[in-house]
């Protein structure tokens, strides 16, 4: 199969990231809705130089089981304030607040290197680009599984 280096890129993205965005997918599947209360504000150090951070502790009932958790640091929420959350069904310790910023963020903070890395990659001229050179077409194969092949135009 021959790939140009565009495609190629597009490929290796997909490999890269997909599986990020993979895991939190099975992750939903798993996951149940509750509703938890806002019990207290938590207090975190992230460092001398970020300062004390502030977190909601949520607490909600699963099979009769009480469950607290931390929530996403710096959350506007009030104390008794009703929250939904998701959760695993065979771990209701495994449990975050219900909205996309709260489910997504840490996944696409994870996937943010790989994706920059590949960015970097793709968009470095051809002088500075023995990887890859700009116009190559890689062929992927048996022995070698991978080569790269410079079109001459």
């Amino acid at each position: 199969m021959t790939l140009t280096k565009n495609q190629f890129f597009l490929l290796l993205t997909a490999v890269f990231i997909c599986p990020f965005f993979l895991q939190k997918m099975i992750w939903l599947l798993g996951s149940e809705g509750a509703v938890a209360e806002m019990r207290f504000v938590g207090h975190g150090n992230l460092g001398s130089t970020l300062g004390i951070s502030t977190y909601p502790v949520l607490r909600f009932v699963v099979n009769g089981d009480t469950v607290y958790f931390n929530g996403n640091v710096d959350t506007d929420l009030k104390q008794g304030d009703d929250v939904p959350v998701r959760y695993q069904r065979n771990n209701p310790g495994d449990a975050v607040i219900d909205s996309c910023i709260s489910i997504w963020m840490p996944t696409v903070a994870y996937a943010l290197l790989p994706i920059l890395v590949l960015t970097v990659l793709y968009i470095l001229p051809d002088s500075l680009d023995p990887i890859v050179p700009r116009r190559a077409k890689m062929i992927i194969g048996k022995n070698p599984f991978l080569r790269i092949v410079k079109n001459e135009d």
